[in-house]
């Protein structure tokens, strides 16, 4: 699972900068160009980390999911509730959508290239496999400690896991009366509610 330092790299910049241009114009009309623009490295620093735009693209997927789940995973969640980890969890994710909201945006090309290209379909379907066995590892704790009944693991990660997801709207759309923050704390609350005895 990557994780967020605060260390920043070059890589970190060139990824950083990638990113915010394949959201701008989607992968197909992104050049390397556009990236060394946005960037300020030279084309040669570009290409002395990545090969071609779609190893780029490809390393965006793992630098997506530290921005999109920032320090959760160098918490120790084993010492909260079950219910608190995924407090902590939407927490997190509304403080990436404060400062970049254009970060949930890349996850919308993520899918579009998945749908034609198996290299992405395949870095993309292991990214979601590792959030839904954090979500099903909570799930299962909190199963364990009493603090949950007895439920489906794979549909109540899957039902966490989509409906974080919809901060993607809150991205793409104003929502003049209701903000991500209600959304992701209410629904959180909801599903809490249906798994608790």
């Amino acid at each position: 699972m990557t994780k967020n330092t605060d260390k920043i790299t070059s890589k970190d910049h060139i990824l950083e900068a990638a990113l915010q241009v394949f959201v701008k114009k989607g992968y197909s009309a992104t050049r390397m160009e556009d990236i060394v623009s946005c960037s300020g490295y030279s084309k040669g620093a570009i290409y002395h980390h990545y090969s071609s735009k779609k190893e780029l693209f490809l390393s965006l997927i793992d630098y997506w999911e530290a921005y999109s789940f920032p320090y959760i995973f160098d918490n120790d969640l084993e010492k909260l509730t079950s219910s608190d980890c995924l407090r902590l969890i939407i927490k997190n994710i509304l403080k990436t959508f404060k400062t970049k909201k254009y970060v949930f945006l890349a996850e919308l090309e993520f899918w579009a290239l998945a749908n034609h290209d198996d290299d992405v379909r395949t870095k993309t379907k292991n990214l979601y496999n590792r959030l839904l066995m954090l979500f099903k590892k909570i799930i299962n704790k909190g199963i364990s400690e009493g603090e949950f009944k007895s439920l489906d693991v794979d549909v109540a990660a899957l039902s966490i896991m989509t409906s974080i997801q919809g901060v993607i709207w809150f991205s793409i759309f104003e929502e003049s009366n209701l903000s991500a923050e209600q959304y992701l704390n209410n629904v959180l609350e909801f599903i809490l509610y249906g798994f608790k005895k």
